[in-house]
């Protein structure tokens, strides 16, 4: 089965600065993506969905720029089961997250599974996945494609890819 493991898109820092129009906000759970952050996320969807026409199940972070990242693959491509869990988030356990989702796996077969998640979870969850692999460093809409066999509770990582650069529309 595949695992791809995505790092959300470009987000808003916790304080833009006022004088140029940005946002403050009240916490980092709650942080939006940027406009860039939008093409970025969609043409790694376009190009996920180029090599992997569906998802069986995909599960997110609860904090906002997830969110809106799993929300624009999904305008993509179809996802057959979306999730949230508070398991993928910047300060959960990647170990505790993987052998879960691996044991279900046994359970509920899944051809194609997204995680859409946060440094550094994303790099450890690689990590401890593929013994072989130091944590990656993630571009922000990054995908980590690893084929997974859930009954070794192992996987091994096939391709690291940044987004294609976005697609600009001009006037």
């Amino acid at each position: 089965m595949k695992l791809f493991i995505m790092r959300h898109g470009e987000a808003a820092p916790l304080q833009a600065s006022a004088l140029l129009g940005g946002a403050q906000y009240a916490s980092d759970e709650v942080r939006e993506l940027t406009s860039y952050g939008r093409e970025e996320v969609a043409a790694s969807a376009k190009w996920l969905k180029q090599h992997y026409p569906k998802l069986d199940l995909a599960i997110s972070s609860p904090l906002v720029r997830a969110e809106q990242t799993l929300d624009i693959v999904a305008e993509h491509m179809p996802i057959e089961v979306r999730e949230v869990s508070d398991e993928v988030t910047p300060s959960s356990d990647p170990e505790a997250f993987a052998c879960a989702l691996l044991a279900r796996l046994q359970i509920e077969p899944a051809d194609t599974v997204l995680v859409v998640s946060h440094m550094p979870f994303v790099c450890y969850l690689v990590s401890f996945l593929d013994s072989k692999v130091q944590a990656p460093l993630f571009p922000t809409a990054g995908v980590a494609v690893l084929d997974i066999e859930p009954l070794a509770m192992a996987g091994d990582l096939q391709s690291m890819t940044a987004p294609p650069e976005p697609e600009h529309e001009h006037a």
